[in-house]
């Protein structure tokens, strides 16, 4: 999945933000803000709906303007650059938002003391141009590759899920080793737990993919033993099959339990609230954050899994299933 890169620069500048765009290649989805705003709409909102679609932003700050300061001339970057930046950054932090100036372009004082990435015009200099951006793109790929915490739900998701179900389910089965399957307890010999995770959300987030997808796997309800003398013990509901499938009930069974994270259904709720639209049909920039957190969710907790002893080797994240 490509990550969305906004690049913002004076008018005058637009020959070197194509530039940019030329040399980050396929490394990530360009937004140039000569394609930010739409008609009818703000500038204001337009960037703020940009910090919010945007995994990451470049804004390019050079000697644009001529300023007199305390009786000294200056070459200033435009202003609306400056003040770009300061958004962006505010919204995606530093990690992910890079300010490109030029050099002898006068800086804010907030700046003195950040390294901030300066540029000159000739190219195979280790400062050129070409190199910064060399550099900026392999900050993104390895950013990109993990996982965050933001103000979408994703990475909260993840955490609640694993320590509320998947981890329970495991040292449930590691501990009793049994299943109550249709009010019969059967003993467990293995198990592997697959989650599976959709392609895409719907408006039902993700109860219409569950009931199609155990549908068509022939999945069966169980669910971990509850002792009758544990009062303050619950068992955790799955689907599950077992394989091979001719086993003996009445001998320990190896079985694959697949679950799908109804939580994710909060993800379609969440992001309602976060990019509102009155608008009617596929809404790209929607589908874009759907997508986006999802991945997140599964790298959250394909991570989370791997550090405990008790659900590595026995989860597995199955990511991206159609129906």
């Amino acid at each position: 999945m490509k990550r969305r890169l906004f690049i913002g620069s004076s008018a005058e500048q637009i020959s070197t933000l194509n530039e940019i765009i030329a040399l980050i290649g396929d490394s990530a989805e360009c937004t140039p803000w000569t394609n930010a705003f739409g008609h009818n709409e703000s500038t204001l909102n337009a960037l703020i709906k940009q910090t919010r679609l945007s995994d990451f932003a470049i804004l390019l700050a050079t000697k644009d303007d001529i300023t007199k300061q305390r009786g000294e001339t200056l070459t200033t970057p435009r202003d609306n650059v400056v003040f770009e930046f300061g958004l962006f950054l505010g919204a995606a932090g530093p990690d992910k938002c890079y300010l490109i100036a030029e050099e002898d372009a006068d800086l804010p004082t907030d700046l003195d003391g950040v390294t901030v990435a300066k540029f000159n015009r000739n190219p195979g200099k280790y400062n050129s141009l070409d190199k910064i951006v060399e550099s900026i793109k392999a900050q993104i790929e390895k950013i990109s590759n993990l996982s965050e915490l933001g103000l979408l739900p994703s990475t909260a998701l993840a955490i609640g899920y694993y320590n509320s179900f998947i981890k329970r389910v495991c040292e449930e089965l590691h501990g009793n080793g049994t299943i109550t399957i249709e009010e019969k307890t059967i003993k467990v010999n293995s198990f592997k737990i697959n989650v599976v995770t959709p392609e895409t959300l719907d408006d039902s987030g993700v109860a219409n993919f569950t009931m199609l997808y155990n549908k068509k796997h022939e999945l069966k309800g169980a669910s971990t033993f509850v002792s009758a003398s544990a009062a303050n013990r619950r068992g955790y509901p799955f689907h599950f099959k077992v394989d091979p499938p001719d086993q003996d009930m009445s001998n320990p069974i190896d079985i694959h339990i697949s679950d799908i994270p109804g939580t994710l259904s909060t993800i379609v709720e969440c992001l309602k609230l976060y990019l509102p639209t009155g608008l009617i049909g596929f809404n790209i920039d929607m589908a874009y954050l759907e997508k986006r957190e999802l991945e997140n969710f599964n790298k959250v907790l394909k991570y989370l899994v791997d550090r405990n002893v008790a659900t590595k080797n026995y989860v597995d994240v199955i990511e991206n299933v159609g129906i």
